[in-house]
């Protein structure tokens, strides 16, 4: 990060003067990891008391959280009223429990608080549905483990206040925040730093004047559509980092490969075309005979020759035939004049 000394000495003066600014600070409580998850999705643009309405209207439409992940994100959202986003945040809550119960067998991640920090970091970078924000808030408040989430408020005061630099992504803001702070300080810190963001920046986050944290989109590729129709998908690879090897087995990974080398099975390809579709044979209907028609007798063949043969001809009367006679008139005049 650019300017990484002159911030790590503003961490250190913002810090001492929010201690004596705004005294002791009750610490955010600490609760079970699922119940941290919710909080983190519906608190990244809501103040806390605001996010803790929310998840009481959630928990008094269902039983437990497994009921809650099986319920569509429209009701969800119809629970939650006026809520910023609502319907959006429903659809993340519903994303990350059922990529948990895949993987869990159950809505529960006591298992995953029980491993090493950097496995249970890489287990929640796999659970779909889940942002920077709402992975720290896990790790600080669900795990107990050393973390510093910070929501829209907080994320823009540490810029203004220049404990960041402007153009600091929020992962590498939460990760310098981390290293600077100690962690037997880092639940004073972010109490302390929430108070005082919400209390100076609280009317821009709720006009969107500040930079927003942004839902993450589901992976919709064509690899991620083949995992997950193969039995394998992103439900296996969640679990990939924090299972060992003979339970990866049963999910179709093969353990000790990276992601872009894991193979998943997939169907054997027939040579043959699939079956065209075929027109139905109907039985034909009873066609009506047909009627007879009288017909003329047939005439004899001779009759029906004769009808095409010429009739014999006259005899033409010619110029020489009329020459003649006229000659024979001639020489009967003669005589009868000799």
């Amino acid at each position: 990060m650019r300017g990484a000394t002159d911030c790590a000495r503003r961490v250190k003066s913002v810090f001492g003067s929010l201690r004596s600014r705004l005294g002791k600070v009750g610490p955010p409580a600490s609760t079970d990891p699922i119940t941290q998850l919710i909080l983190g999705v519906l608190s990244r643009d809501a103040p806390e008391t605001k996010a803790h309405e929310g998840l009481e209207r959630l928990r008094g439409t269902v039983v437990d959280y497994n009921e809650l992940r099986v319920i569509p994100p429209i009701e969800l959202a119809q629970a939650l009223h006026d809520f910023p986003d609502g319907r959006l945040k429903c659809e993340d809550i519903s994303r990350a429990l059922n990529v948990i119960f895949a993987v869990e067998h159950t809505v529960s991640l006591d298992r995953v608080a029980a491993l090493p920090k950097k496995d249970s970091l890489a287990y929640l970078e796999r659970v779909d549905g889940l942002e920077a924000y709402t992975r720290a808030r896990i790790r600080l408040l669900g795990f107990r483990h050393h973390a510093i989430p910070l929501d829209e408020a907080m994320w823009a005061c540490a810029r203004a206040a220049r404990m960041i630099d402007a153009r600091c992504p929020l992962v590498e803001a939460q990760q310098f925040l981390e290293r600077q702070i100690s962690e037997d300080d880092a639940l004073e810190f972010v109490a302390l730093l929430k108070r005082h963001a919400w209390s100076e920046l609280g009317a821009a986050v709720r006009k969107r004047e500040v930079e927003r944290i942004r839902s993450v989109p589901p992976d919709r590729t064509t690899r991620n559509m083949l995992q997950m129709i193969t039995g394998g998908g992103t439900l296996a690879l969640s679990g990939a980092a924090a299972h060992p090897p003979a339970e990866l087995a049963g999910h179709g990974v093969e353990p000790g490969l990276p992601d872009d080398e894991v193979e998943f099975p997939q169907a054997p390809r027939s040579s043959k075309r699939p079956p065209t579709r075929t027109r139905t044979e109907t039985t034909p209907s009873p066609v009506a005979p047909a009627r007879k028609t009288a017909t003329k007798p047939s005439r004899p063949a001779a009759t029906a020759a004769a009808k095409f043969t010429s009739p014999p001809r006259k005899p033409a009367k010619g110029v020489a035939a009329t020459r003649g006679r006229k000659d024979a008139r001639r020489a009967a005049r003669k005589t009868k004049t000799a």
